[in-house]
């Protein structure tokens, strides 16, 4: 993409201070504590800084929740950003180059004053994704971990049994959140996507894979759809 060409980074209020800023499929997240403000993802590119100033004058500080191109595109326009370590040699092996990055880990909390989330740890998607509760509020950000659309889990850096691990993580700690708010498609989701997916990565990775459906034509022809009850994995067979 040229710089003309990244579709309009679009916000949408959510709640107090809790935006949703949508952008041709991905979307960011930005919340307003009281002394600073947290961005979570970069989308494709484009002026995401300029965005994000109309809705706040407080300092940003920028969380990636995986290294992925179309969550990394304006990133570098907020200084070092918040990434967990097991995603640096991802972005390396993509970019040629180190991360400018702030190692963030498990159990470590951003506390806004009236947003306070832990970091979670989801590996698959990615080896170092990760996802942010909001224990007070009931509600979580899982980046691409989660979704009604299908997951990309084909070629460097994916992991269908971490992923499945992850899923099951999740959820053994859902009394602790309502809603699910993801990367792409519908938003929010309810919790009991947690239970589709992992039924379905599990069937997967003990061999029962169901029907194939075509990818996109801009994905390799290797690439499936795999799906179902609402849920699905871009897979290499």
């Amino acid at each position: 993409m040229t710089k003309q060409q990244f579709p309009p980074y679009e916000p949408v209020k959510i709640s107090e201070k809790f935006w949703a800023i949508e952008q041709g499929g991905v979307r960011c997240y930005l919340f307003e504590g009281d002394d600073m403000a947290l961005l979570v993802d970069a989308g494709f590119g484009g002026n995401l800084k300029s965005v994000c100033e109309k809705l706040t004058d407080k300092p940003i500080q920028l969380l990636i929740t995986h290294a992925d191109g179309d969550h990394m595109g304006a990133a570098g326009q907020f200084g070092p950003y918040y990434m967990h370590p097991s995603e640096f040699s991802y972005y390396h092996t993509r970019n040629g180059k180190q991360p400018d990055a702030i190692a963030i880990w498990e159990g470590e909390k951003i506390d806004l004053g009236n947003f306070c989330f832990e970091i979670v740890f989801i590996p698959g998607h990615t080896p170092g994704s990760i996802a942010l509760l909001e224990r007070n509020q009931r509600f979580i950000l899982t980046g691409d971990t989660v979704g009604n659309v299908p997951v990309y889990m084909f070629g460097t850096g994916r992991n269908l049994p971490a992923y499945l691990a992850s899923i099951k993580k999740l959820k053994e700690i859902q009394d602790s959140f309502d809603e699910i708010w993801p990367a792409h498609g519908k938003r929010p989701l309810p919790k009991t996507i947690l239970k589709d997916l992992c039924q379905l990565a599990g069937e997967i990775t003990t061999g029962k894979w169901p029907a194939p459906q075509p990818a996109p034509a801009h994905m390799p022809e290797s690439v499936k759809v795999y799906g179902k009850n609402g849920v699905g994995f871009y897979l290499e067979k």
